[in-house]
């Protein structure tokens, strides 16, 4: 079962098993290389609901608190 993105602590590596969110939003992700299956680390997260900073493929990505409360991911 999985977890929302926000839930896992830095230094976590995930895998991303589902995206709740738009078509937009959607598209949006795939386009920064996000999407179902990818291995993420959480590279950041911002106490305060700032933006999320994920580690990937060699690259960091910074995406917004609400759009990550869209990601279901379970531990890697």
């Amino acid at each position: 079962m999985g977890k929302k993105l926000t839930s896992y602590k830095d230094g976590d590596k995930v895998k991303i098993t589902k995206i709740n969110a738009g078509h937009g939003a959607l598209i949006n992700l795939i386009s920064l290389g996000l999407n179902i299956g990818n291995i993420v680390s959480i590279g950041r997260k911002s106490n305060m609901k700032g933006p999320v900073i994920l580690s990937y493929q060699g690259t960091e990505v910074a995406i917004g608190y609400g759009l990550a409360t869209k990601i279901i991911a379970e531990i890697a």
